[in-house]
């Protein structure tokens, strides 16, 4: 459902880096910059936050900004589904298929 979940398939760099890429469209799905909540993975749970940095991919006159998570352990390719977890606000939990 549209809104509900946060789902993207992971590039071969978040992969290497260890990090998912937040869309700028869904920031608002997650805690505001910077502010830690806790995600859990399996029987992994750790206090993340998302986090930034300064970018001109698409050209020194169009300069922006790229927001993500930091996540070990994630596989090239594959699709990972972020869930909010009901009654338990900064709780998420990722799934990784």
């Amino acid at each position: 459902m549209a809104g509900k979940t946060y789902t993207r398939k992971l590039s071969s760099e978040e992969a290497r880096e260890n990090y998912i890429l937040i869309l700028k469209n869904r920031l608002n799905y997650f805690p505001p910059l910077h502010r830690k909540f806790l995600m859990t993975s399996g029987g992994t749970a750790r206090k993340v936050a998302v986090e930034s940095y300064p970018c001109t991919c698409v050209g020194p006159g169009k300069p922006h900004q790229h927001y993500f998570v930091r996540w070990p352990g994630l596989k090239k390719g594959s699709r990972i589904q972020i869930d909010r977890v009901a009654g338990e606000p900064g709780r998420y939990i990722l799934r990784q298929g």
